[in-house]
């Protein structure tokens, strides 16, 4: 009861703590999130797909099927006027003004995109391991980033100097754990950059499919207590996986087991 409850206040403090910096979750290519995509299929060894673009992940699968819009009928959709069309703001702006000289403001962040099913703030799936390629890590009490990946994959091949960061900066609180869905050969294949976390594969890929993962690499950060409080594509422009987030996640935790002593 009381790991419960300690649960529930990680995720109250670290959703205060972030309100400023995540966004909300959802799929891209106008899926929306929630859990509605069904299992995805691995990649055929023969075709690999294509590899994900700079601000994008490798597709894995296919996204979850999404009802049409409704058509724009012009009626009670747009917005109520509250000015002359066209008025911009005035010419002069105190010296600490977001707005440019020209009176046009500051360019908005494209909302986050996560190619899985979000489970954020919400309980993460059970992590099943077919074969940990490493010995196994101890996760009690400590926070785990999980990271669904693919050797063919160039994004995925990108983040392993930022995990092996996380790991060497923080493995005394934080355990970085990639998995892949591919052999143990294939992943053993792998010379160049050298994984300095924790590995494990899963050919059946079942926790990939239980947070119906699409695209890689996509990473899952859960607190102590099992619940998830951050999720999604690590190199995403705007949306990046930094030291800074990873600095404020772990110091509301260090916070709470004070208080608790």
């Amino acid at each position: 009861m009381r790991t419960r409850l300690m649960s529930a206040v990680v995720v109250a403090a670290v959703t205060l703590a972030f309100a400023g910096l995540m966004t909300g979750c959802g799929p891209s290519r106008s899926a929306p999130a929630g859990p509605s995509g069904g299992a995805t299929t691995r990649p055929a060894t023969a075709a690999r797909p294509a590899e994900g673009g700079q601000d994008e992940p490798c597709p894995t699968g296919e996204p979850p099927a999404v009802a049409k819009a409704p058509k724009d009928t012009g009626e009670d959709t747009k917005p109520c006027p509250t000015g002359t069309e066209g008025q911009k703001p005035p010419a002069r702006y105190p010296a600490d003004s977001p707005f440019a000289d020209n009176g046009s403001p500051p360019a908005a962040k494209q909302p986050k995109r996560i190619w899985a099913n979000s489970f954020l703030f919400a309980e993460a799936p059970k992590l099943v391991v077919e074969k940990w390629l490493t010995a196994k890590p101890e996760t009690k009490g400590k926070y785990v980033l999980l990271e669904f990946w693919a050797t063919w994959c160039g994004p995925c091949r990108r983040s392993i100097p930022l995990l092996n960061k996380f790991h060497a900066k923080y493995k005394d609180e934080l355990v970085v754990i990639g998995i892949s869905d591919e052999t143990e050969a294939d992943v053993r294949k792998l010379k160049s950059p050298q994984i300095e976390y924790y590995s494990a594969i899963d050919t059946q890929g079942r926790t990939k499919k239980a947070v119906g993962v699409w695209g890689v690499p996509h990473v899952l950060i859960i607190e102590p207590g099992g619940a998830v409080i951050w999720q999604g594509f690590p190199l995403l422009k705007d949306h990046e996986l930094t030291e800074e987030i990873i600095e404020k996640i772990l110091a509301i935790g260090r916070k709470l087991k004070k208080q608790r002593q």
